[in-house]
């Protein structure tokens, strides 16, 4: 694992760490359908990830807080496999699961940076929310080659990413940047490619059915990237 990736992964796992607090919250928490739909980012991330739900194992790579494969569970989805490379990340999905009533649904999973590659032909669903765009461009093309090596054959794959910001704006604005990757306090926040250039590297294995834009709540325009592919 190197710096940059260390220093990410450290990152991320402060920014899920739960109090006492938070934990008896969610315990508390209704668990409804209903409040999953506040969950996704987007309604057109809660539909993508709704439509996940005739699949009989699906892989949430790169989980976070869980939020897809919550939604994925409740709407139907028979397994869910739901990892990410912080700790913290899956303790909180582990509360939210039982609280949501699909803990029989999701297995969750702490796992490194080499952990997909041992996966081969398992899934035939996978959902990957803002990950590739925040690691190194060489480890993001090592994730998608062995997401396609993950999948079964005619597998629906999701990859959802941040908008494209011109690397050399952000240099101007006077953040650190090394090719596409832009830093911001000395953590890779962004690997920044255009569409094309994200789609020149799914294309090596997968067929692109379909590229779509959404925003997050308060954006105005709809800049942030779904690829909809199949192995």
């Amino acid at each position: 694992m190197n710096d940059t990736y260390k220093t990410l992964v450290e990152f991320w796992n402060e920014g899920f760490a739960l109090t006492e607090e938070d934990k008896k919250q969610i315990e508390v928490s209704t668990g409804s359908a209903d409040d999953l739909k506040g969950f996704a980012p987007s309604p057109k991330l809660f539909e993508i990830t709704c439509s996940f739900k005739d699949k009989n194992n699906v892989l949430d790579y790169g989980c976070g807080s869980g939020w897809a494969s919550l939604i994925m569970a409740k709407f139907g989805a028979n397994k869910v496999t739901s990892v990410d490379v912080a700790p913290n990340s899956i303790e909180m999905l582990n509360c939210y699961k039982k609280a949501f009533g699909v803990d029989n649904i999701i297995d969750a999973y702490a796992i490194d940076e080499n952990w997909l590659g041992s996966q081969e032909d398992k899934y035939d669903g996978l959902f990957c929310s803002n990950v590739i765009d925040v690691v190194p461009l060489e480890m993001a093309k090592e994730i998608v080659k062995n997401a396609a090596k993950a999948v079964k054959k005619g597998a629906k794959v999701v990859f959802s990413l941040n908008y494209y910001v011109p690397p050399k704006l952000m240099e101007e604005k006077g953040h650190n940047i090394n090719g596409p990757h832009i830093y911001i306090n000395g953590v890779l926040r962004l690997t920044s490619l255009t569409d094309e250039e994200w789609a020149s590297i799914f294309k090596q294995y997968f067929k692109i059915l379909k590229i779509d834009y959404f925003s997050w709540s308060g954006e105005e325009k709809e800049s942030r990237r779904l690829f909809v592919l199949q192995k």
